[in-house]
């Protein structure tokens, strides 16, 4: 399951993910998703992406996604980690530079800048 939303007013995307995914889900979400980043200007919003318990059988489809979010423009791309998503990120050295580099992992909203 994948919601999008998108607030104006805090200059925001959020994205809650969770469930099962299977990879139908994943390019429907995709469509949403180009409709959503037509409709603002990218490099001035944040993209917050909240998983929720996510079970897929997709082997690489978490990092297929957030290489799409990367490739958007946002300003800044945050993972709100209530499921420790961090540890269950299985990514390389080189991939975690980059990934780190464009991503912050916090606790809460209150911690989005």
């Amino acid at each position: 399951m994948f919601k999008i939303n998108v607030s104006e007013e805090d200059k925001m995307l959020l994205i809650n993910v969770g469930g099962n995914i299977s990879k139908e889900e994943i390019n429907e979400f995709f469509i949403e998703y180009k409709e959503n980043i037509k409709e603002i200007k990218a490099s001035r919003y944040n993209l917050v992406v909240q998983p929720h318990e996510i079970e897929t059988s997709e082997e690489n489809s978490i990092k297929s996604i957030f290489k799409k979010f990367m490739k958007s423009g946002f300003k800044r791309i945050y993972i709100l980690d209530k499921i420790g998503i961090k540890e269950s990120l299985r990514l390389s050295k080189l991939e975690k530079k980059f990934f780190y580099s464009k991503v912050t992992i916090v606790n809460s909203m209150s911690d989005i800048k």
